[in-house]
C-alpha cells in the first residue's frame, strides 16, 4: 500500500496485520467493551499492558474554524471503527470518518465537540470526553511559583497519573545558575488543563542538571553537593509509567537524604551521599517504596545515570536505571557504570537483573555508553532490549553486541529506516576530544547484530591528536535519521559536522550516496504537517526540508517560548490528537508551559502513536533529548503498518 493510498479521503479503514504479512481476523462485536471513554477494545492475547487512553480530542483554530483530531487506538487498529462528530447535539459530519480521525469545523454556532465511534457501520458508542480547545493554538500550564529564586524547567514527562486515560505531566525544576545558587530543584506534576497537583523538593543531595558545574572534567565528588533532581550534566534519573497495572503511573527517582515528598515526609539516613530509588504515587506526590541504589559504584563517588522503562517479559514493564559515575578524564575516561532493572508490584522496588560494566575496556568488549538509552525489541521476540550507545544489552541482561571499532558519541537511533530489509537499522555519530579519537564520524548499522552497513569517513590525513582545531574538524556533535526526501526509498540522515567540506558532510540516502551538500536542522525529527515525512525540530521551530533546492521552509515559529538546555524541548511527542506529535515549550518569563498542537489538516490514519512499543517507551528517558521513533516504517510510501501486540486494561 502506497501513501498516495493513506492519504485518500475516500480511503478504506486500513486493517492491520501481523509480521510476515499472516492474515488477522476484524474486530467482533465479542472483542468490543464500550468503556466509561467509549473506547472499542481490541483484546490481544499474549500481549504487553499497556495504558488505557482516551479519544485524546482537541480542538485547534485554523483560521476558517477548528482543526478536530483524535486518538485512534492501537487496540483498536484492524478494525471496523470509524466516527461520527458533534457540536453540543449536533452532528457535523454527513457519514461516519473512516479515512483519518481528523475533521475541520467551519461551521457557526457554538457547542462542545465530542465524538463517537461507530462499529461495523451500525453500533454506536458513548461519546467521548469534550475537546480541549487550544484557543491560542496551545494549552496553557501555569507554573507554582517556587518558595525562592528562578527557576526553569529542563524536563517532562507524560503518564496518566490518575487514570482518567488522559496524560498529565510531570517536570523538573531546576533552579538558574545551578549548583552555585545553593537552591533545591523541584519534581512538580500538572494536569493539561493547568492544575498543580504536587511537588517534591529534590533536596541537596540529588540532582537532575543536564549541564552541571560546566566543568567536563569534573571529580566524581563534585556532583554530589547542591544541585538537582538527576546527575552530573546529562542525566535525568526519573521516569513516569504503570509499573504495577493499576491503571495510574508512578513516578520513580533517585533520591537522597533531604527529599521532601508531597505529604512532608522526608527522606533521612545516616550517610549524607546515600541514594535511593524511590517509588512515588503519581495522583499524590507521595513515596510508596524505596530501594538503594546498586552499591557497585559507591566508591567511585555518587552516582547520576538515565531511567526508563522496559518489557523485559514482554508483558509487564520493568525500570531501567543506568547508573553512572566519573573521575577525572575526557570521553570515557574514568567512567564506571551500570544498567540495572528492577520490578514493582505495587508494593515492593525488587531487583530484576543488574549488568556492570567492566573497569577493563577489553574485557567489556569494548561496550561504551552514550548520554541516553534506547529501548525497543530489536530482535522481535516481544522482549524489549536497551540500547546504549554502541553496545546492546538483551532482555535477560547479557551483553548481546558491540559495534566494532565504535566508540563514544553523543546521538543514535533505532527504527524501521529501510523498508527493503527486513528488521530495525540504527544510525550513530562518534564524539572525539582530546585524547579520545574516534575511528569514523557516524555509521549507520543493523539494530539487531550491530553490523555496520555504511560508514562514514574522516578527511584523508593524520590528525594532530594534541590540537583543538583538528578536535573540532572529527568531532560530530550531532545527527539525524529521518524520511525528508520522497525520491529516494527509506529515511536519509546526516550530521552536524563543523564543515559542509568535509566527506562525511551533506546528506545521504541508504544507498550511502550523499544527496545534498547543504543540510536541514539536526536536532529532531517530528511529525506536524499532513504528510508522512518527517519534519524538523529545533528549538522552538518546525522547518520543511525542500529536497529539489536543498532549503527549508518554516512551518511553525510561535512567539514567546524558549528552549531550554541544548535547544532542546522540555518534551516533545504524539500525546493528544491524532498521530502527530505535540510540542511543550516554556514561556519567556518561565512561569508556564504550552502545549502546541498542529493545525494542518491530514487525511492519513494511523493509530495514535503512543500505542507502538518503541515510540511509547522514547517517552520514559530523557538524558541527552532525542528523536521519537516508531518501530515500523512510517514515511513517504509506506505500507500499512501491523497491528501493535499490545493490550489494554479494561
Amino acid at each position: 500500500m502506497t501513501t498516495k493510498y493513506l492519504l485518500a479521503a475516500a480511503a478504506a479503514i486500513l486493517v492491520g496485520c501481523g509480521g510476515g504479512g499472516d492474515e488477522v481476523s476484524e474486530l467482533s462485536y465479542d472483542n468490543v467493551n464500550e468503556s466509561e471513554h467509549g473506547e472499542a477494545l481490541y483484546v490481544s492475547a499474549d500481549a504487553r499492558w499497556v495504558e488505557r487512553l482516551d479519544r485524546g480530542l482537541v480542538a485547534v483554530p485554523t483560521g476558517k474554524g477548528a482543526l478536530l483530531t483524535w486518538r485512534l487506538l492501537g487496540t483498536e487498529y484492524g478494525s471496523d471503527i470509524a466516527f461520527n462528530v458533534y457540536k453540543g447535539d449536533r452532528q457535523l459530519n454527513a457519514t461516519p470518518i473512516s479515512g483519518s480521525t481528523t475533521f475541520e469545523d467551519t461551521s457557526t454556532g457554538t457547542g462542545v465537540y465530542t465524538v463517537r465511534a461507530v462499529i461495523g457501520g451500525k453500533k454506536v458508542l458513548a461519546a467521548s470526553k469534550p475537546a480541549l480547545v487550544l484557543a491560542n493554538g496551545y494549552l496553557d500550564i501555569p507554573l507554582k511559583a517556587p518558595p525562592a529564586g528562578d527557576y526553569y524547567v529542563q524536563h517532562a514527562w507524560p503518564g496518566d497519573l490518575d487514570g482518567d486515560g488522559r496524560y498529565e505531566f510531570v517536570v523538573s525544576r531546576l533552579p538558574k545558575g545551578g549548583p552555585a545558587a545553593l537552591l533545591p530543584s523541584y519534581l512538580e506534576a500538572y494536569t493539561l488543563d493547568g492544575t498543580f497537583l504536587w511537588r517534591v523538593d529534590m533536596g541537596v543531595n540529588s540532582y537532575a542538571k543536564a549541564a552541571g558545574t560546566g566543568n567536563n572534567d569534573a571529580p566524581a565528588a563534585a556532583i554530589s553537593g547542591f544541585g538537582d533532581t538527576a546527575g552530573y550534566r546529562n542525566d535525568d534519573m526519573v521516569t513516569v509509567y504503570d509499573l504495577d497495572g493499576d491503571g495510574k503511573a508512578e513516578v520513580l527517582v533517585r533520591t537522597a537524604t533531604g527529599t521532601a515528598f508531597a505529604d512532608g515526609t522526608v527522606v533521612t539516613s545516616p550517610g549524607a551521599s546515600d541514594q535511593f530509588i524511590s517509588v512515588i504515587r503519581g495522583a499524590t506526590g507521595v513515596e510508596v517504596a524505596r530501594a538503594a541504589v546498586p552499591s557497585d559504584l559507591l566508591a567511585y563517588g555518587p552516582v547520576g545515570g538515565n531511567f526508563g522503562v522496559a518489557y523485559l517479559d514482554g508483558v509487564r514493564p520493568s525500570l531501567v536505571a543506568k547508573l553512572v559515575t566519573r573521575g577525572p578524564g575526557k570521553n570515557g575516561a574514568g567512567f564506571q557504570w551500570l544498567v540495572s532493572t528492577w520490578d514493582y508490584d505495587g508494593q515492593q522496588l525488587t531487583p530484576r537483573w543488574k549488568w556492570v560494566a567492566d573497569l577493563d575496556p577489553a574485557k567489556r568488549q569494548n561496550a561504551n555508553r552514550f548520554h541516553q538509552i534506547r529501548v525497543v525489541d530489536l530482535d522481535g521476540d516481544g522482549k524489549d532490549e536497551i540500547a546504549d550507545g554502541n553496545y546492546v544489552l538483551d532482555d535477560d541482561g547479557k551483553l548481546l553486541y558491540v559495534v566494532d571499532q565504535a566508540i563514544h558519541g553523543d546521538r543514535f537511533h533505532i527504527g524501521d529506516f529501510d523498508p527493503s530489509r527486513p528488521g530495525l537499522e540504527a544510525f550513530a555519530i562518534q564524539q572525539t576530544e582530546v585524547g579520545a579519537w574516534s575511528n569514523f564520524p557516524w555509521y549507520y548499522y543493523d539494530a539487531a547484530t550491530g553490523t555496520r552497513l555504511i560508514t562514514g569517513k574522516h578527511p584523508d590525513y593524520t590528525p594532530d591528536k594534541t590540537s583543538a582545531a583538528d578536535e573540532a574538524i572529527w568531532d560530530v556533535p550531532r545527527g539525524t535519521i529521518a524520511d525528508i526526501d520522497p525520491r529516494h526509498p527509506g529515511y536519509e540522515f546526516w550530521a552536524g559536522l563543523k564543515r559542509l567540506d568535509l566527506p562525511a558532510a551533506g546528506v545521504y540516502n541508504l544507498k550511502g550516496e550523499r544527496i545534498s551538500q547543504a543540510v536541514p536542522s539536526v536536532n529532531f525529527r517530528i511529525w506536524w504537517d499532513g504528510d508522512v515525512g518527517s519534519e524538523l525540530l529545533d528549538g522552538t521551530v518546525i522547518d520543511k526540508w525542500v529536497p529539489e533546492t536543498s532549503t527549508s521552509t518554516r512551518l511553525f515559529a510561535p512567539e514567546g517560548v524558549v528552549a531550554t538546555t541544548r535547544t532542546a524541548e522540555p518534551f516533545y511527542g504524539d500525546v493528544l490528537g491524532d498521530w502527530r506529535e505535540e510540542v511543550l515549550l516554556e514561556t519567556t518569563d518561565n512561569k508556564s508551559l504550552r502545549l502546541y498542537s498542529t493545525n494542518i489538516p491530514t487525511n492519513v490514519r494511523l493509530y495514535t502513536l503512543a500505542h507502538n512499543p518503541e515510540y511509547r517507551l522514547s517517552f520514559t528517558v530523557r538524558g541527552y533529548l532525542q528523536s521519537n521513533l516508531v518501530d515500523y516504517f512510517l514515511g513517504y510510501d509506506m505500507a500499512q503498518p501491523p497491528r501493535p501486540k499490545i493490550r489494554s486494561r479494561p
